[in-house]
C-alpha cells in the first residue's frame, strides 16, 4: 500500500495517459419514493455505478501474494465529479462512507446508493391516465470533454431490482450522450441523461376522483325531473354546483400551479359546472314559467311547444274542455225573457206574451179564505202592481249573470294557468333532454382523450 500510494495525489487528475480519462455511468433505480407534482419535483432511490481507468493504481498481483482486488476508502483515490445537473439538495451524491474498488489493472469501480431529488416538469394534460418523463442529466461539473469523457456504461437503466410503487408503475429509462457547448466556455461538455419514465396507476383517481363527479353531475339532470311545486330545484342544482366546486379544489391542490399545461379532467369540471350553472339558469326559467298565471299565452308559442315540441318529449296533452257555443245557460234565457216581456213603464212588448206572475195580497187572501186554486191575473191587471216585483225579479237576474260571468272568468283564468304549467313541463323535459346529450358528449369526449393519448 505505501508503495502503491507513494507519489499518489487524491487532489489531482491522473495525467500519466494520452487524452482524457473515460467515465462510464450506469444507473439502477431501487424505489420512486415519490414525484411531488405542485413542485414538480422528483424523489428516487438508485444505486450509482461510475467506473474508470486510474494508470497510477496498477501493479503486479503476483508480487503481492496474488492480490488483484484492492477495496480503499473514499478519500484514497482519485475520483471524478460526477453530478447530477437539476439537483435540488445541492449535495454530490457519493459519500465518504462508501468505497472504492480498484483491480490490479488500474481499473476503478465506485458504486453507492444514491437519494435523487430532481426537477421534472410534469405534464399533467392528461391526468390520472398521464406518463412522465423525467430526465436525470449526470456529467463533469469542472472537467470539459478534453480532460473527462463521461459516456454511458450499458443502453438504458437497471430496473431489475426495482421495487414496484403504489401510484406509478415504472416503465423503462432509456438514456442518451450529449456534447454540450456552453457560453463559458469553448470546449464540449459531455453528459448522460437517463429518461425516467413513469406512468400513473389511474384506478385510485377514478374511483375517488372521476367517477364521483361524473355521478354529481348527472344528480344535476334531476332537477329536470323534480315538480315545480317541490320547491327544491334550485337548491339541488345549487347544490350540485358547490360539489363540483369542491372536487375542482381537490384537484387543484394535487396540480402544479402551471398555465403551459391543464389536465383534461379539470376541462371536464369546468365543463360541468358550467353545464350545472345552464341548467340552474334554465330551471329559474322553468319555474317563472310556471308560475305565471295573469297572461294569455301566445299563440306561437303554444303550436310550436304544446303542439309539435311536445310530442318530441313525449308530453300528451290534455284534451281541454272547451264549453259548447251552443249550450246556453238557464238563467240567462229567463234573463233575456224577462227584459224583452216588458219595457221600463211595465207595458207589455209587442209580440211577446208576458209570464205568469203571482196575484195580489187580497187576492191571496180571498183565494186562501176560499179554498180556490191559485188565480192567475189577467191581461187588464194594472201593471203598476207588477212593475216592483218585475224589479226584484231583475235585480236577481243581474247578480246571476255577474255570478256566471266571474264563473267564466276564473275557468279562462285556470285555462291559461294550465297552459302555461304545461309549457313548463315541456321546457323541463326539453332542457333535460339537452342536459343529458351536453353531458354525455363531453364526458364521452374527455374519456376518449384521456385513454387514447
Amino acid at each position: 500500500m505505501s508503495l502503491l500510494f507513494a507519489n499518489y495525489d487524491t487532489s489531482v487528475k491522473p495525467g500519466c495517459q494520452q487524452g482524457p480519462i473515460v467515465v462510464t455511468v450506469g444507473l439502477a433505480v431501487r424505489q420512486l419514493i415519490d414525484l411531488e407534482e405542485p413542485k414538480q419535483i422528483l424523489y428516487l432511490n438508485t444505486w450509482m455505478r461510475l467506473q474508470w481507468d486510474d494508470c497510477q493504481l496498477r501493479w503486479n498481483s503476483s508480487d503481492y501474494g496474488n492480490i488483484s482486488t484492492l477495496t480503499l476508502p473514499y478519500d484514497r483515490v482519485w475520483t471524478p465529479d460526477i453530478t447530477l445537473y437539476d439537483s435540488t439538495d445541492g449535495e454530490v451524491g457519493y459519500l465518504k462512507e462508501y468505497r472504492v474498488s480498484v483491480t490490479s489493472e488500474g481499473k476503478v469501480s465506485y458504486n453507492y446508493p444514491y437519494l435523487i431529488s430532481a426537477t421534472c416538469q410534469v405534464d399533467v394534460t392528461y391526468f390520472p391516465f398521464d406518463t412522465q418523463r423525467c430526465p436525470l442529466q449526470f456529467g463533469s461539473w469542472a472537467y470539459s470533454g478534453l480532460q473527462l469523457d463521461v459516456t454511458n456504461r450499458s443502453q438504458a437503466g437497471d430496473i431489475s431490482s426495482f421495487i414496484a410503487n403504489s401510484e406509478f408503475h415504472l416503465d423503462s429509462i432509456p438514456l442518451e450522450r450529449h456534447e454540450l457547448y456552453y457560453a463559458c466556455c469553448p470546449e464540449p461538455y459531455p453528459d448522460v441523461t437517463f429518461y425516467v419514465i413513469v406512468k400513473r396507476k389511474p384506478t385510485f383517481y377514478v374511483i375517488n376522483l372521476l367517477f364521483p363527479c361524473i355521478l354529481i353531475t348527472s344528480v344535476a339532470a334531476l332537477g329536470f325531473i323534480l315538480p315545480p311545486d317541490a320547491g327544491e330545484k334550485i337548491g339541488l342544482e345549487i347544490t350540485v354546483l358547490l360539489a363540483l366546486a369542491v372536487f375542482q379544489l381537490l384537484l387543484s391542490e394535487a396540480m402544479p400551479p402551471s398555465s403551459e399545461t391543464f389536465p383534461m379532467i379539470g376541462v371536464y369540471f369546468a365543463c360541468s359546472m358550467v353545464l350545472v350553472m345552464l341548467s340552474t339558469i334554465l330551471t329559474v326559467l322553468v319555474l317563472n314559467v310556471h308560475h305565471t298565471e295573469h297572461k294569455r299565452l301566445p299563440k306561437l308559442v303554444r303550436v310550436i311547444f304544446l303542439d309539435k315540441l311536445a310530442r318530441v318529449v313525449c308530453y300528451k296533452k290534455d284534451a281541454s274542455v272547451q264549453p259548447q257555443e251552443d249550450e246556453v245557460p238557464f238563467n240567462r234565457s229567463l234573463s233575456n225573457g224577462l227584459a224583452h216581456s216588458y219595457d221600463g213603464k211595465g207595458h207589455k212588448e209587442k209580440g211577446i206574451n208576458r209570464p205568469h206572475l203571482p196575484p195580489s195580497r187580497s187576492d191571496n187572501s180571498k183565494a186562501h179564505n176560499e179554498s180556490s186554486p191559485l188565480v192567475i191575473p189577467s191581461e187588464e191587471t194594472s201593471s203598476s202592481e207588477l212593475l216592483p216585483l218585475l224589479n226584484v225579479l231583475q235585480e236577481h237576474l243581474d247578480l246571476m249573470k255577474q255570478a256566471e260571468e266571474r264563473k267564466d272568468q276564473k275557468q279562462e283564468h285556470e285555462h291559461q294557468k294550465g297552459e302555461w304549467k304545461k309549457l313548463a313541463i315541456v321546457l323541463d323535459r326539453l332542457f333535460l333532454m339537452l342536459f343529458v346529450l351536453m353531458s354525455f358528449i363531453t364526458s364521452l369526449a374527455v374519456l376518449v382523450s384521456l385513454t387514447h393519448q
